[in-house]
């Protein structure tokens, strides 16, 4: 890992957050008594590493909650047994430290915390199993999903999927940058397509079907985060704080009036929800700091996302700001 970049491990803030001295917003930890932010919690290669071998679905808020709570079986299960010693331990460091921060519903959710790094794979899996399940979840709801609607929404899928892979292999591109560029701008079309998509599910009457929401809302942020991945790959990071701001103030937008009884099903599964949902508003929320930081330091993007690629022992590390 390169040594100009000052990481530290979540683990060595573990005492001030349990005395209250330091608390935690989002992927921000920040001191109580002069709300100077201290640290930028950041996941690492190993963690999107482990997260893409543990993609077999897209987990609904109800599954990311219970199973992450109780870090036992229910998760590891999805490991396949000839990784199972070092992943379980790699797995349980990334629970850990998640739990200690509070942000536990985070774990085996798509958006994680800070950037998005070497996520390209974990993403696209993720999105492929979004993909699996859509027919599924469309044809469960009958009001207001005709059939040019669920033409429109395969092709802007598709679409994404494919631009997802053209950014998980632009770095053997001779002059990546430009295609990472290319590949941010398209994103944001089909961020506003999504985003516009979640808008009307939300605009009709009775309960809103959560599975559904959950494909959208996880579309959207995936091409939210590529988007930020593609610009701290090609040094962009004033668009990159632009695109960070701009996602966090929608999240907001979208989600503030959702509450556990504004969802089909159980109260349980609605809660669940919202729980998640207030975790992804927050982290997106807190991601502006860390890319602005980056900047005003002279931090480039590039050299940041190599830096945490690199790390090979810890999922999770703090970008220190003091």
């Amino acid at each position: 890992m390169l040594s100009t970049i000052p990481f530290e491990i979540p683990a060595k803030f573990a005492a001030q957050l349990a005395t209250g001295d330091l608390v935690r917003y989002g992927g921000l930890l920040k001191d109580v008594g002069t709300g100077q932010i201290v640290a930028h919690l950041q996941e690492t290669g190993v963690a999107q590493s482990v997260l893409s071998s543990l993609v077999s679905g897209a987990p609904t808020p109800l599954s990311l909650v219970s199973g992450l709570v109780n870090t036992g079986t229910g998760v590891y299960t999805a490991v396949k047994v000839g990784q199972i010693g070092t992943q379980i331990s790699q797995l349980q460091t990334m629970m850990e430290t998640l739990q200690s921060l509070q942000v536990a519903t985070l774990g085996l959710s798509l958006v994680g915390v800070g950037v998005s790094v070497a996520g390209f794979l974990y993403m696209r899996k993720r999105f492929n199993a979004l993909d699996g399940r859509l027919d599924q979840v469309i044809d469960a709801i009958h009001t207001g999903f005709e059939n040019q609607r669920k033409a429109d929404l395969r092709a802007q899928m598709s679409r994404t999927n494919g631009l997802i892979q053209r950014a998980e292999h632009a770095k053997e591109l001779s002059n990546p940058q430009s295609a990472y560029r290319e590949v941010a701008a398209a994103l944001a079309d089909q961020a506003a397509y999504f985003e516009g998509e979640i808008s009307f599910t939300l605009s009709t009457k009775g309960p809103i079907p959560v599975e559904l929401f959950w494909q959208l809302a996880q579309s959207l942020m995936l091409c939210n985060n590529v988007r930020i991945d593609c610009d701290m790959r090609s040094n962009e990071l004033k668009h990159a704080l632009s695109v960070a701001e701009s996602g966090a103030l929608k999240y907001h937008d979208l989600f503030k009036k959702l509450t556990p009884v504004s969802f089909g099903g159980s109260v349980e599964n609605g809660l669940n929800t919202v729980k998640v949902l207030r975790d992804i508003t927050d982290s997106a929320a807190s991601k502006p700091y860390l890319i602005d930081h980056l900047r005003t330091r002279r931090i480039a993007g590039d050299e940041y996302v190599n830096a945490l690629e690199q790390e090979q022992r810890h999922p999770f590390l703090m970008l220190k700001t003091s």
